[in-house]
């Protein structure tokens, strides 16, 4: 592998300098080969401030594109046209007449943004590529990085509702990955912890959650669990320097994000809000389930047009940017990742950002003057997981995690209104939003502590954390069976279960007590073959045989075996 301070050719005409720099590479790498605490604080430090500087470029980036498209262009150029084209041609209707047809315009050409740049650099791949990845091959590739730097942004700036999340964990994951694979020269398990101290920064900084943010990039992996425990102190390290640096730059402040005008700044909760969030998280995954299969009839329908993310990127993206649009313009609160929209839906006195017109189709003032019925909040609910199955079957990219809080707290607020219930009426809407939103974004991404954490932070009321928790635990079991990241996996190198028939070698079996017996066969990773016969009596195993030794319950060869030798299998 080429050094990254060689010029190609090797060491040939290389100055003094360069020469220096690359010897001091050298003795830095070496010295970063053993991972001591120190050494992966080392890395902690450097990938945490680094991953920082990217997210800002990234955040910076993107916020720049839609704050010229969607608020600067409207104000300073569309608006005025519209209005002289109004006062100077008879037959030119009013600018509340027509001004929702620069949404439609302005998504469908940002969706034709995104399928171009996909045409152009390659697929930036997504979540569930991302989490094949770091299961396959232990890093994120940083080829990918610049596709989904442009792509993602165009997608963000298209109204589509998926947001920076994912985008990213990718980028700052493919950071580390690259800095671990071509400077510290890493394999395996080394290289994989660097692209997960990556992808845990990048989370922690979009949330604004430290230890929520970082534990979520860790739990997105598996369908059950987190279990890449062995990295996570210094994951959520990585991730709190990097959400300090981030900020810093940033200019961002800490805290609370939503303010939900119905909640008082301090309440109290009992054991019938907890079980009031056990029955939430039962709606919100009943309502997980109707996405799933809501996104799986788009799949088809989008397969039947003749129109594939991959094959047809230019057209796909073309197609869901017009289809955004419309969308957006009928019910403008779906529009975008949902981050600012659940603030409008909190304290309906809060304008709707972004979009323009901020009325859609209905005019230019605020979208039903910021009043927000049940009927309407439910339809908000449904419409925006419609809207997040386009955005991702049109090729764009984004993460689906805020836009899933977006739906899930529409929801919630329906239900609060429900009438002839005076428990849901007198009671918080923050307790049943945040639940909802809890219960339903953890039935899809799997990731229950890591969710009540950012969302107890994030609307600012520690008393919902338990509510929320209980919701995500009973989502969770509730569509165990259902997964919707279908990359999603155990750890192969920790896996512990019952041996079968031929099964793949270097598992463990565990023997419980009482009396059985049986063969087993194990195929070894150089071919050779290895039967064992087993007989298990009162926690004791009689004849353990492997290849005509005995073993004892760690696995080591002890002697040739005799049929009266037994040993214990509490090793096993």
């Amino acid at each position: 592998m080429q050094d990254p301070l060689l010029p190609f050719g090797g060491e040939q005409h290389v100055s003094p300098m360069r020469r220096k720099a690359t010897a001091s590479l050298r003795a830095f790498r070496e010295s970063m080969q053993d991972l001591t605490p120190k050494k992966m604080l080392l890395l902690v430090l450097m990938f945490g401030c680094g991953t920082g500087v990217v997210a800002w470029i990234y955040n910076s980036f993107f916020e720049a594109v839609v704050h010229l498209a969607w608020e600067i262009a409207p104000e300073k150029l569309v608006a005025p046209a519209l209005t002289h084209l109004s006062n100077k041609v008879s037959w030119f209707p009013a600018v509340s007449k027509v001004a929702w047809a620069y949404t439609v315009l302005l998504s469908t050409t940002f969706g034709f943004l995104a399928g171009l740049v996909q045409r152009l650099l390659g697929s930036p791949g997504d979540l569930p590529d991302t989490v094949r990845d770091i299961h396959e091959q232990g890093y994120i590739s940083i080829n990918k990085s610049p596709s989904m730097f442009l792509c993602s942004t165009f997608s963000i700036a298209a109204g589509g509702s998926l947001g920076p999340e994912a985008p990213l964990l990718a980028l700052c994951g493919a950071t580390c990955s690259w800095f671990g694979k071509s400077v510290l020269r890493y394999k395996g398990q080394k290289l994989r912890n660097c692209a997960l101290l990556g992808m845990t920064a990048g989370l922690a900084a979009f949330f604004g959650v430290a230890l929520g943010g970082s534990l979520f990039a860790l739990e997105v992996l598996h369908r059950s669990g987190m279990q890449f425990y062995e990295i996570a102190t210094y994951a959520v390290g990585t991730g709190a320097l990097c959400l300090v640096v981030f900020r810093a730059l940033s200019g961002i402040p800490f805290g609370a994000i939503w303010v939900f005008t119905k909640a008082a700044p301090h309440f109290h909760v009992d054991f019938r809000h907890v079980l009031l969030g056990a029955v939430v998280g039962v709606i919100a995954a009943l309502f997980a389930i109707l996405f799933m299969n809501i996104h799986r009839a788009f799949v088809k329908v989008v397969s039947w047009v003749g129109l594939h993310e991959h094959h047809t990127p230019v057209r796909s993206g073309l197609f869901g940017g017009f289809v955004i649009g419309v969308i957006g313009v009928l019910l403008p609160p779906v529009m975008f990742w949902g981050e600012f929209e659940i603030g409008t839906l909190a304290a309906p006195s809060t304008v709707l950002p972004h979009i323009w017109p901020k009325g859609g189709v209905w005019g230019l003032e605020p979208f039903q003057q910021n009043h927000y019925t049940p009927q309407l909040l439910l339809v908000i609910a449904v419409v925006k997981l419609i809207t997040v199955s386009v955005t991702v079957n049109s090729g764009f990219r984004g993460g689906f995690i805020f836009p899933l809080f977006m739906a899930g707290t529409s929801l919630g607020l329906a239900i609060t209104h429900i009438p002839g219930m005076p428990f849901l009426q007198n009671l918080p809407d923050v307790v049943v939003a945040m639940t909802m939103a809890a219960g339903l974004n953890t039935a899809i991404t799997r990731t229950p502590f890591a969710t009540s954490l950012i969302l107890t932070a994030l609307s600012g009321h520690p008393e919902v954390a338990v509510p929320c928790l209980a919701s995500a635990l009973v989502a969770l079991f509730m569509t165990l069976h259902l997964p919707f990241i279908m990359s999603q996996r155990d750890r192969r190198d920790i896996t512990i279960k019952e041996l079968e028939f031929a099964e793949e070698a270097g598992q463990v079996v565990h023997i419980d007590a009482g009396n059985f017996s049986g063969n087993i066969r194990e195929v070894a990773d150089d071919g050779r073959q290895d039967t064992a016969s087993y007989h298990v009596s009162d926690s004791h195993v009689q004849n353990w045989v492997i290849s005509g030794q005995l073993t004892n319950a760690n696995g080591h060869v002890d002697a040739p075996a005799t049929p009266d030798q037994s040993m214990d299998i509490g090793g096993v």
